[in-house]
């Protein structure tokens, strides 16, 4: 009765953001998705609610970590800002939290990979070049737990900040229990890169007491696969004095620590420092993430603000600024990113300031959406990934990806262009590769051929991922295609393939079993009735025989035949 009190009383929530199309309807699925004949695998199938040149003028591109019950082969995924595939990795498994970053002077693909347990993980993280080819693997030191999934920072100083969590027995007297209890402790280390050592570590449990919690223990903490997650650590940014500012989902409250580890002050949560001048609001944020420092004294957050499906019309999430006084010890609320439909996440969710234009990237979390706002809160462009009614109604993760990025980004792919010559038509597509213009279609004689023996077939300009060439009636059996860029320069060459041996649409396998049992069952019945159906076969010809005959009397006394004739 609870829960379906619950839901009528989200049920105004649900709908106010959703349209009657055929995409937010579901009646493309949960996650609609495209497929490419020369990718051989699928990428999101986007819905853009709003839409501003501003989103694209940039060169900017968006960055997911897709995973959820409905997609299958969860991973790393670069769209344009319209949509549009540039690149799809899925033999990391789920990769989480895939961002741009930079180490010595070179931009690099990072992400976690790993296994989750739940809502933490166990893995280690990947530095890929601009190439997709691996550079650097970085893992936790001196512990017997992997890194998380939650945050992967470099540092400017060619170190790494990562999030652990860690099953450890404590005195749970503080959590009003009279023994001792499992906790998911959490940890963060700081390691440089290049030789692997460890430079810093803080656990949660040493410095932050039990009772500061805002996730109830319940009946957990009584075995070690029962562990209490009472604090939950999700990010870790560095500032130029060398602290670290954290974010603690399960207390509500950002820490800032000192290289003694000792905690300098805290906002938010049941003991905040700081005296909020903006009637509670810079401060009562909760189950939050992402927080990072944008300046000295102004910090920006995604406020999930709640963690419950079932919720009211009034509490949705936001991204949010505050600045910091640390002569006042107060906190004021600069500004809040809203939703159109004011979505609540109830998990996950980012929050990125970009370099240059101030515009701020929103990405949803749980919910599989982001929204782009210019600094002072216009919306400029919305966009989701998945069919709004089963988001809007009831949140549970169908598709989503932990934190949303925007960024520039140039990959160079080693891989050479693909190509698949399919039902007649040349399929063309080049996963990752940034910088192509236009393609062109080459033909020549022999499979064998050099460089010279080849000839322009046609040549288009590339829109989309992936582009069609139609089978024309060449002389020349043998193709290939050629990436070229916008100064006219040769990027790459797929391998050469035959046009005549094309492969052709087929019936699905699933298809196929169902008619081969229908016939199997046909066959069945027809010799176990066999002779039956002789006899009505015989019926039927006589039949027609003697209908036959009729009709040929009728015919020949209609125009004018008498019995003399005859």
């Amino acid at each position: 009765m609870r829960i379906s009190i619950a839901i009528l009383a989200a049920l105004p929530a649900a709908t106010r953001g959703l349209t009657f199309s055929a995409y937010d309807l579901g009646f493309l699925g949960v996650y609609p998705t495209r497929n490419y004949v020369s990718l051989g695998q699928d990428s999101p199938r986007v819905q853009i609610a709003q839409w501003d040149p501003r989103c694209v003028n940039d060169g900017r591109l968006i960055l997911l970590s897709l995973r959820g019950h409905n997609v299958k082969n969860p991973g790393g995924v670069i769209l344009e800002p319209n949509g549009n595939l540039v690149w799809s990795e899925t033999k990391y498994g789920q990769a989480l939290n895939l961002q741009v970053q930079r180490y010595k002077g070179k931009d690099y693909l990072t992400f976690w990979s790993g296994t989750s347990g739940g809502p933490w993980g166990n893995g280690s993280y990947i530095m890929l070049d601009s190439s997709y080819e691996l550079a650097h693997t970085v893992t936790s030191v001196d512990i017997d737990a992997g890194g998380d999934l939650h945050e992967f920072a470099i540092t400017e100083h060619g170190t790494a900040l990562f999030t652990i969590y860690q099953e450890t027995q404590v005195n749970c007297a503080d959590a009003g229990l009279s023994q001792l209890c499992w906790i998911n402790d959490c940890l963060f280390q700081e390691v440089d890169i290049e030789t692997g050592k460890l430079l810093f570590q803080w656990r949660a449990s040493d410095h932050v007491p039990l009772s500061h919690s805002y996730s109830e223990i319940g009946n957990k903490g009584l075995t070690k696969k029962t562990s209490w997650d009472y604090f939950h650590i999700n990010s870790v940014d560095k500032d130029e004095l060398g602290n670290y500012l954290i974010s603690a989902r399960h207390t509500h409250a950002l820490y800032y620590i000192g290289p003694s580890g000792a905690i300098l002050w805290s906002l938010g949560g049941r003991h905040s420092d700081f005296i909020d001048l903006s009637e509670g609001h810079a401060s009562d944020f909760k189950w939050q993430h992402h927080a990072r420092w944008q300046s000295n004294s102004t910090i920006s957050l995604f406020d999930n603000h709640g963690n419950n499906v079932f919720h009211g019309r009034s509490e949705f999430s936001r991204g949010m600024t505050v600045r910091l006084d640390f002569d006042k010890m107060s906190a004021t609320l600069l500004k809040t990113y809203v939703h159109p439909d004011k979505i609540l996440a109830v998990s996950q969710g980012s929050m990125q300031v970009l370099p240059d234009n101030g515009n701020v990237m929103v990405g949803w979390g749980n919910t599989p959406a982001y929204t782009e706002f210019t600094a002072d809160g216009q919306v400029l462009c919305t966009t989701h990934y998945g069919a709004s009614i089963f988001y809007e109604f009831l949140d549970l993760g169908w598709v989503k990806s932990y934190r949303t990025f925007k960024s520039k980004w140039i990959g160079k792919p080693r891989d050479p262009p693909s190509i698949k010559v399919f039902d007649g038509k040349i399929f063309a597509s080049w996963n990752g590769a940034t910088e192509i213009a236009k393609w062109r279609l080459e033909s020549a004689k022999f499979s064998d051929a050099g460089d010279s023996d080849f000839q322009t077939a046609e040549e288009v300009p590339k829109e989309g991922f992936e582009t069609v060439f139609m089978h024309d009636d060449w002389d020349r059996r043998f193709l290939r295609v050629a990436a070229v860029d916008k100064a006219g320069e040769l990027l790459g060459f797929s391998e050469v393939v035959d046009i005549t041996l094309s492969e052709y649409a087929s019936i699905p396998l699933g298809h196929v079993f169902f008619l081969v049992l229908g016939a199997a069952l046909i066959l069945f019945l027809a010799w176990n009735y066999r002779e039956s159906l002789s006899r009505q076969l015989a019926r039927i010809f006589l039949f027609n025989r003697h209908q036959k005959n009729a009709q040929q009397y009728e015919m020949l006394y209609s125009e004018g035949y008498d019995d003399e004739v005859i």
